[in-house]
């Protein structure tokens, strides 16, 4: 068994069964003769469980400087628990405001926040109550330059890594503008920002962050032309990729009707830009142009219109009895049943919020050398 084999070996087994969960079939396939360890891991009843886990994490923010971290859980007839004990008043430890959640990996939380130019990142585990703050990067976020963030895991090395991507706003003797994007390069126990050799000629936005899959990190993005594009990231190498998006967008329509999101293990585009319903595009096989496929439709009734129209809608989680867990704009939660065609709007917080789903994880960042561990 190589190396890289043994140390994954190491880990704890709650870490290792949600790596092994976020694997491609052909990677899972073989990952199995590495070791007895892995073919028993995946052969667990809980590795089945954890890629519909019916956890999700709710970051609940408003204008009264309500700062809050919310864990829920799903149960019976998808109705929700929530033990307000755990709940993390981020308010209380993060001065710095607005914080957001850029994202969640093996019970990591991610957090950027941006104040008087200085950008930043708290990485935490509300289960240890632990964090760490990173240095802050080179090239400071200043008009009319973009930055956007994702949070992920390298699964050939085993390292957590936060890439930025910063965006700089180019004008040609014409007046045309454009952007030409970088990455940096965080990794967890390193202590240290790189940047990353290339770039691409797209404009990543600042609103959204990078979706999770297969190794990579997604967004949806526009080219100097104004066409919208998939770029991912890959968290090995450290090279983009871009390949064409969903059918059915129009460069004139308003772009903030169009999300990226993961549906079971293949990429979804939601897309909310017709009053009279919203669709869900799926790509059936990963980078495949054609497989996109019109998985979901959901016709948008006068009652509803109020509470669904035009606006961003992304997806959240697919439950164990099929229900669909979305998220409308940063205002609320509801969920839809793909065969029944019900929508049930979820009473979970006032204010607003950001969410992901949540599977939560008792290894502490203290393993992690190089970090400067804080407790809540």
């Amino acid at each position: 068994m190589s190396e890289e084999a043994t140390s994954l070996v190491d880990l704890p087994s709650p870490i290792l069964l949600q790596i092994l969960s976020t694997l491609p079939p052909t990677t899972l396939l073989y990952v199995k003769t590495l070791s007895k360890s892995f073919l028993n891991l995946t052969l667990d009843s809980e590795f089945t469980k954890l890629s519909r886990s019916a956890s999700i994490i709710i970051h609940q923010f408003h204008s009264n400087r309500t700062n809050t971290l919310k864990i829920l859980k799903f149960v019976v007839d998808n109705n929700f628990d929530h033990d307000p004990i755990v709940d993390l008043d981020l308010q209380l430890y993060f001065p710095v405001d607005p914080v957001f959640l850029v994202g969640l990996v093996h019970g990591f939380v991610c957090f950027n926040y941006f104040f008087d130019d200085v950008d930043g990142i708290y990485i935490l585990n509300p289960t240890t109550r632990e964090y760490i703050i990173l240095p802050e990067p080179q090239r400071v976020r200043k008009g009319p330059n973009l930055v956007t963030y994702g949070f992920g895991f390298d699964p050939v090395r085993f390292e957590y890594k936060v890439v930025r991507i910063y965006q700089e706003e180019i004008r040609d003797t014409n007046d045309f503008r454009y952007y030409k994007s970088e990455a940096q390069v965080y990794i967890i126990g390193k202590g240290y920002w790189r940047s990353c050799a290339g770039h691409v000629m797209f404009c990543f936005g600042c609103r959204a962050y990078g979706v999770k899959l297969y190794g990579k990190l997604h967004w949806l993005v526009s080219d100097a032309n104004g066409n919208e594009l998939i770029c991912s990231f890959n968290l090995e190498n450290e090279l983009f990729e871009s390949f064409p998006t969903a059918p059915m967008y129009n460069k004139k329509r308003y772009w903030d009707s169009r999300s990226l999101g993961v549906f079971g293990r293949c990429l979804c585009v939601c897309d909310n830009y017709v009053n009279t319903h919203f669709e869900v595009w799926v790509m059936k096989e990963y980078g495949i142009t054609s497989s996109w496929v019109k998985d979901i439709v959901i016709n948008i009734s006068p009652e509803c219109n109020n509470w669904l129209g035009n606006e961003m809608i992304y997806m959240l989680k697919v439950l164990e009895d099929g229900e669909v867990l979305f998220m409308w704009r940063d205002d609320f939660l509801f969920l839809h049943h793909p065969v029944k065609k019900t929508l049930k709007k979820l009473d979970v917080c006032t204010g607003n919020i950001l969410a992901t789903s949540h599977v939560s994880s008792s290894f502490s960042l203290k393993n992690f050398e190089g970090e400067v561990v804080n407790v809540f």
